[in-house]
């Protein structure tokens, strides 16, 4: 089955710590880790970091590392959609702030900034509180990364 899309999720973690967001002007949307859509020609690599920039102000040292590639399926509008992600995981060498707010200049689909409201969760907190099915690759957090040879290559070929 092709996919709807193509997304990255981005797990950053420093020591025990999730970093997670939520959008102070939509309470209505669950909490979630950085990510978004792989754009044409972008390999998912180049889109984790460049979503991982946009929606929280960081640009890490630190490699990002593939975990896991699923696909995700939920109903819209009466239809069933898939979306293909591939989750990353990448650890912060230095010491973040606690809390801060970051706007999201450019969303997907277009539109005026979103606000985001980045803070730090224990990794058992955000098992229990990420929405969209994000909390699902946390179990691969401590495990070795998925072989990463068939996502490198250019996904819209």
């Amino acid at each position: 089955m092709t996919p709807d899309a193509f997304k990255v999720l981005i797990y950053a973690t420093w020591r025990d710590r999730l970093l997670v967001f939520d959008e102070p002007d939509f309470p209505e949307i669950a909490l979630q880790v950085p990510g978004g859509t792989v754009e044409h020609p972008e390999t998912v690599e180049r889109a984790a970091f460049r979503e991982f920039a946009e929606e929280t102000g960081l640009e890490p040292k630190a490699p990002f590392r593939l975990i896991e590639t699923c696909d995700y399926r939920f109903e819209q509008k009466g239809s069933l959609i898939t979306h293909r992600r591939s989750c990353f995981h990448v650890a912060l060498p230095e010491e973040p702030a606690e809390t801060w707010v970051h706007w999201e200049q450019m969303p997907f689909g277009g539109g005026e900034p979103i606000r985001f409201r980045l803070f730090w969760l224990g990794l058992d907190e955000a098992r229990q509180r990420l929405g969209y099915g994000m909390a699902d690759a946390l179990a691969h957090l401590a495990g070795k990364p998925a072989t990463p040879a068939l996502h490198r290559e250019n996904l819209f070929r």
